[in-house]
């Protein structure tokens, strides 16, 4: 799922005539002025002709070498992280943005630090670092706050943690700050910020199966990006449209939209669109069974993703090892499914989560103590005053201050601690959502990959016996059977379980000392209420074996035939 992040908040137009009045001046200028022009001019020429900004980027750096200005040293760091966000280099763009923090923490600049924080949040998502990336975003929160910047300047962050939301599956967490941002923008009135959240709220629309309202919010937002001459939205915005009428079975509709990503994507230079067009036009092929056509088109896509090692490189894997395998190809459909996995682990392990929630609550708890520590201030102000007061009025007067005071502040204390509560519900709420929803997602890709493993070992047998390498497909074989027994994968199972359904294992084995590890595997999925078929491919066993394993755990229970063994299972 794609979302637009919220660089910045002011977009780069192709006619531009800022651009046309820098150029004229900056014969006139020398020195650090010069190089401040060339910056100048790389921001507004970059969204449609970024190699030929870059030669303006370097000029700048090429003179600041000479004056060694620091303040333009820090600015040169970050507009190169820019360069290395269009080109798709997440890995030395957010090396890029972390010098830059460091010059603006050493010279005092805070003014710079949240549009340095924002933007290295959006290369920590895009590298799979999620928690890395909450913690850039709530940095640019907490900097713009403590520096009294007004609301529009909090919309970027707060647009960005809601697009890191919406791609972790937390659609109901992510909308809540898609509409502050859009208030934000709406009293602002800045249109491209409307067109922009729009747009996000629309993809995750059509997450939810609201296809129909979802372009109906894409089509309202593509307006604003055509009039604008905004290329580089053009091109993302296509890819989304696509993506939706993908999943509507529009095929030649999402083709045209692709179709026009490519080109306008290979004008701009955005290789991540262009990764996401090949990609979208991949999915297309492998629909109408033309699977040859459909892995070109995905490793034309995964060359533009996996420089950078992103997300969106490890969704094409899985894509790459589907074509394979149909194209009978069973060492590479193996070799890219183990990849996927094995990255699909590494992003979205349980480690990860708990740091997201925890930084959650550590920038609310953060929040409510600087709040409390305001009113601590008023407090003594309001004490001081009362002091002076007593020199002046009577003390009953006095009294009565004192005691609304007080009552004031009682009232603003159990505020306090309704909204910590609510915010707390919320967030176990939030994280029992997404806990369940990575559960399930695990539960069906361990399915499918024990589904492909016994496809390609079926595959392996037969042309075994065909073909004069024999040995090679008994290693083949041999490799397939100890991955589809992998232990490991059944841990990383179980913490997801455990996360969700605490205790489950200690409880079930009290209770029925004499069931054995496969069978307790058996109750976990028998709790998911997954079918038959599903807990057949996840234990790698027929379902006539799913039958008799039911019954001997019946026996191990001691269940009559009234009973139910999914509704003692659930009762757990």
């Amino acid at each position: 799922m794609a979302h637009f992040g919220l660089y910045a908040q002011s977009p780069a137009h192709t006619d531009n005539p800022v651009l046309d009045s820098l150029q004229q001046v900056l014969e006139q200028q020398e020195g650090l002025e010069r190089a401040y022009t060339y910056r100048e001019i790389f921001l507004n020429m970059r969204a449609y002709d970024i190699q030929t900004a870059k030669a303006y980027l370097d000029s700048a750096a090429a003179i600041n070498a000479l004056v060694q200005n620091d303040t333009l040293k820090a600015r040169l760091y970050e507009s190169s992280a820019r360069y290395h966000y269009y080109i798709s280099d997440y890995k030395e763009g957010a090396a890029q943005l972390q010098l830059a923090i460091e010059v603006n923490r050493e010279i005092g600049n805070r003014q710079d630090l949240p549009v340095n924080y924002n933007a290295l949040g959006i290369f920590y998502k895009y590298l799979g670092k999620p928690g890395l990336a909450l913690e850039s975003f709530q940095n640019a929160l907490r900097i713009s706050e403590q520096l009294g910047q007004p609301s529009s300047a909090l919309a970027p962050a707060l647009m960005n943690i809601g697009k890191l939301h919406a791609e972790l599956g937390d659609l109901e967490i992510s909308n809540t700050y898609y509409r502050r941002v859009e208030a934000i923008c709406g009293e602002s009135g800045v249109e491209y910020c409307l067109a922009i959240t729009r747009s996000n709220m629309a993809t995750n629309l059509a997450e939810a199966g609201n296809y129909r309202e979802a372009l109906q919010l894409y089509q309202e937002a593509l307006p604003y990006f055509e009039s604008e001459n905004l290329k580089t939205e053009l091109g993302e915005q296509y890819n989304l449209m696509a993506s939706v009428y993908l999943k509507m079975d529009s095929l030649n509709t999402a083709r045209t939209y692709l179709e026009k990503a490519l080109e306008i994507n290979r004008e701009t230079g955005e290789l991540r669109e262009l990764g996401m067009a090949h990609r979208g036009l991949g999915d297309i092929h492998f629909r109408e069974g033309d699977y040859r056509l459909a892995l070109e088109r995905y490793q034309n896509g995964l060359g533009y993703f996996e420089p950078s090692n992103s997300l969106d490189a490890v969704e094409t894997y899985l894509r790459i090892s589907e074509s394979f395998d149909k194209l009978g190809n069973i060492p590479q459909a193996y070799a890219f499914h183990t990849r996927f996995f094995s990255a699909y682990d590494s992003i979205f392990s349980q480690k990860n989560q708990d740091k997201i929630s925890a930084l959650e609550i550590q920038y609310e708890s953060e929040k409510n103590r600087q709040e409390i520590q305001m009113q601590q201030q008023e407090i003594a102000l309001l004490q001081e005053k009362q002091k002076a007061d007593r020199l002046q009025r009577i003390g009953l007067i006095s009294g009565l201050v004192v005691v609304l005071f007080f009552a004031g502040l009682g009232y603003y204390a159990l505020r306090q601690k309704m909204k910590r509560n609510r915010l707390e519900r919320e967030r176990v709420k939030a994280e029992l959502a997404f806990k369940k929803k990575e559960l399930t997602t695990h539960a069906l890709h361990l399915a499918k990959k024990n589904e492909i493993l016994e496809d390609l070992k079926q595959q392996a047998k037969s042309l075994k016996e065909t073909e004069d390498n024999s040995t090679a497909y008994k290693a083949l074989l041999r490799t397939i059977s100890a991955d589809q027994q992998d232990d490991k994968a059944w841990e990383n199972f179980t913490q997801y379980f455990e996360a969700v359904h605490k205790d489950f294992a200690r409880k079930a084995t009290e209770k029925y000392p004499e069931i054995t590890r496969t069978e307790l595997r058996l109750m976990a999925l028998i709790k998911m209420n997954l079918s038959s078929k599903e807990i057949a491919s996840i234990l790698n066993i027929s379902a006539e074996g799913v039958k008799k394993a039911r019954h001997r755990l019946r026996k191990k229970m001691e269940l009559s035939r009234a009973d139910s063994l999914d509704t003692a299972i659930m009762s757990l």
